[in-house]
C-alpha cells in the first residue's frame, strides 16, 4: 500500500524482509520524501522524527550484558545535527557530531545519547522497530503500549 502511495508522487522506494525467517518487511525510500522545511516546533514531532531516525540510522547493543548505548550513524554530517538537536530539544543530552575514523571514512558521523538520558530516551523517543523496541522495553522495564 505505501509502495503504491509513493509510486504516485513519484518518489523512489525499496523495499525487503529483514532475516531469513523472519515475517517482517522494510520500506525504504530516499529522505527527498520529508518536506524539506520539518515543524519540529513541538516535543511530538521532534520523539516522532527522532525515532524514526533512530531506526533507520540508529544503534544499541542486541546483548542484555552489553554496556548500554544509544547511537546514531549517519554519513550525512547535516542531518545528524538536526536530528541531535530534535534530541536535545527534548531535553535530553547527547554528545558532540564527531567523526570516529577519518583514516576509515572521513564522510562517517556519530553521535551519542548521553547515559543520564537513556531513560527518558527508552521512555519518550523509543523505537517502532520491533528488535530496537524489545530490546529498550527488557533494558529499562518499560511496559508495551496497548
Amino acid at each position: 500500500m505505501i509502495g503504491w502511495i509513493l509510486d504516485r508522487l513519484g518518489r523512489r522506494w525499496w523495499a525487503y524482509r529483514e532475516g531469513a525467517e523472519r515475517e517482517f518487511w522494510i520500506l525504504e525510500t530516499g529522505r527527498d520524501i520529508v518536506p524539506s522545511t520539518l515543524d519540529l516546533s513541538s516535543d511530538e514531532p521532534r520523539a516522532t522524527y527522532a525515532r524514526g531516525y533512530f531506526d533507520a540510522e540508529g544503534g544499541i547493543p542486541q546483548s542484555q550484558e552489553a554496556r548500554f548505548y544509544v547511537q546514531f550513524v549517519q554519513k550525512n554530517r547535516g542531518d545528524l545535527v538536526e536530528v541531535r538537536s530534535a534530541i536535545e530539544r527534548l531535553g535530553l543530552s547527547c554528545g558532540r557530531v564527531h567523526n570516529p575514523s577519518a583514516s576509515v571514512d572521513p564522510n562517517m558521523w556519530r553521535f551519542y545519547v548521553a547515559a543520564k538520558s537513556h531513560h527518558d530516551f527508552a521512555a519518550r523517543v523509543g523505537s517502532w522497530h520491533p528488535r530496537k523496541r524489545s530490546l529498550l522495553e527488557v533494558r529499562f522495564g518499560l511496559e508495551r503500549p496497548g
